[in-house]
């Protein structure tokens, strides 16, 4: 009989994974609440870049579905890492349920933000692959089929207001499990 090998244990203290809409704050918010709590901060799509390249050009190449895999693969060597971290998700990374079952094991805050704002914050959406046609449409329409996706996975949701970034890091920290 083979030899079993025990999963590794989750770490000590758990992540911190923000997810939610694209531009609703992930990266920002991250790298400040990960300064707040002294640890790192990674965010999946900088990971992304740095492995694979520009994420507009690798979508245009190999098309989404080869993305959403590699982005699997990515989140779930940033959420195995032995030291905690505060890890900002891309926008669509729920749309995988092996990401989504990986998450249950962190600590998981969706942050999410209005239409206003999410497209005053996108600008020229040429850096975004999917609002290519119509940024204002296009978001609405992935906003509401991953919402569901974004609540079912978060253990704490920060309301869109207030939008100041120290302000969502305040509520996040109060609510963070013992550390």
């Amino acid at each position: 009989m083979p030899e079993q090998v025990p999963a590794p244990a989750p770490p000590a203290q758990p992540n911190v994974v923000l997810i939610g809409p694209m531009a609703s704050g992930k990266s920002s918010v991250g790298a400040a609440l990960a300064r707040r709590l002294s640890r790192p901060h990674v965010d999946s799509d900088q990971f992304f870049v740095a492995r694979h390249g520009p994420i507009p050009e690798y979508f245009a190449a190999h098309g989404e579905e080869a993305f959403r895999n590699a982005e699997e693969h990515i989140v779930a060597e940033l959420l195995a890492s032995p030291r905690p971290s505060v890890i900002s998700l891309g926008g669509g990374s729920v749309l995988s349920e092996a990401t989504r079952a990986r998450l249950c094991r962190h600590f998981v805050v969706m942050l999410d933000v209005t239409e206003e704002q999410a497209l005053a914050r996108i600008g020229d959406a040429t850096t975004r692959p999917m609002l290519k046609a119509d940024p204002a449409a296009v978001w609405k329409r992935i906003y509401a089929e991953r919402e569901p996706l974004y609540r079912e996975c978060a253990d704490l949701i920060v309301e869109a207001a207030p939008p100041n970034i120290e302000a969502r890091v305040d509520t996040i920290e109060k609510e963070l499990p013992s550390r």
